[in-house]
């Protein structure tokens, strides 16, 4: 009899090491899962931080480019207005010259 009780208990502690195993495995899958859950959050955080980050310097560059545009479109005006200004100047000494000469050649006549 002892025998037979002892392939019992061996039986009763093989099925407890079985159970002991499935539970274990299952926790171990639902740790596995709560992980990769949490590894595809964090991916998705550092990805769209990474995308905000991108855009921020996107953006800096964009505001940088506008400023020297403006700064070069800002000189290009004031060329344009200074040489604007040369020949409205000229124009203006001519059109009194001419003024002046048609009075002189009136008065010499």
């Amino acid at each position: 009899m002892e025998i037979l009780e002892k392939m019992l208990q061996i039986e009763t502690e093989a099925k407890q090491i079985i159970e002991n195993a499935k539970l274990e495995a299952n926790e171990i899958r639902k740790k596995a899962r709560q992980d990769a859950e949490q590894l595809i959050l964090d991916g998705k955080r550092n990805f769209q931080e990474q995308l905000r980050q991108e855009i921020s310097k996107i953006e800096e560059e964009a505001e940088t480019r506008k400023k020297v545009i403006l700064q070069e479109a800002e000189t290009r005006v004031a060329e344009i207005e200074r040489v604007a200004r040369t020949r409205m100047d000229q124009a203006v000494d001519r059109g009194i010259h001419t003024f002046l000469d048609h009075i002189l050649m009136n008065v010499t006549t």
